[in-house]
């Protein structure tokens, strides 16, 4: 009689529950598609990345300013990157001077853009959607989910487990952090925390160097 109890409670809890995380799922989904997170909908921003250590300290990873979907900067400690579609330089800073670098090699940037976005929208496991929050005094709604995509046309991919705050109305990401990372060249679950701050801009502007 205990057994059917608990195992009635099981499934109690199981069809309770299921609905609840499906429509996490699909709210979770509409921010890849038309939403805060859908690259082609996205608006100029200056976003940027440290890395947070086990014990607390901070490195920074990379500062880029985007111009839509296909045009950015990307400056890290080893120097700046801008590329424009499948076009790239190098520089010293925002302003460059740049010289000119080798193509990604990628045929279609628009469409290796909307491929990878799909594939990590189609890999979204464990979606929580835990409504209301604040960051840094500013209202916004949080979400968690884990994540590993299938790999690209050239064997890659990254993943692991997100957090994101997105603003009231789901129009923006206002801020990123990715914990327990893993990559096709990293497969082992990281210690450390990407954290990614977004500002919007819509000055910013990144065009291919005269």
């Amino acid at each position: 009689m205990r057994y059917l109890m608990i195992f009635g409670l099981v499934c109690l809890t199981a069809t309770t529950t299921t609905p609840a995380a499906a429509d996490c799922a699909a709210e979770i989904n509409k921010l890849f598609h038309g939403g805060a997170w859908d690259p082609f909908v996205r608006e100029n921003r200056r976003e940027t990345t440290v890395v947070r250590h086990p014990d607390g300290k901070e490195t920074p990873s990379s500062d880029v300013l985007w111009d839509g979907p296909l045009n950015s900067i990307n400056c890290t400690p080893n120097g700046c990157f801008m590329a424009i579609g499948s076009a790239t330089w190098k520089g010293s800073s925002f302003k460059g001077p740049w010289t000119r670098s080798n193509d990604t090699g990628v045929a279609d940037p628009e469409k290796f853009v909307r491929a990878t976005n799909d594939r990590l929208a189609a890999s979204v496991k464990e979606p929580e959607c835990l409504g209301a929050t604040k960051l840094d005094g500013q209202s916004a709604l949080l979400y968690r989910f884990l994540s590993k995509p299938e790999p690209n046309e050239y064997g890659s991919w990254w993943g692991g487990r997100y957090s994101v705050w997105v603003s009231e109305n789901a129009k923006r990401i206002l801020r990123l952090e990715l914990a327990e990372s893993i990559a096709s060249w990293a497969p082992k679950p990281s210690d450390k925390v990407q954290v990614t701050t977004i500002v919007y801009d819509d000055a910013i502007s990144v065009k291919a160097p005269k």
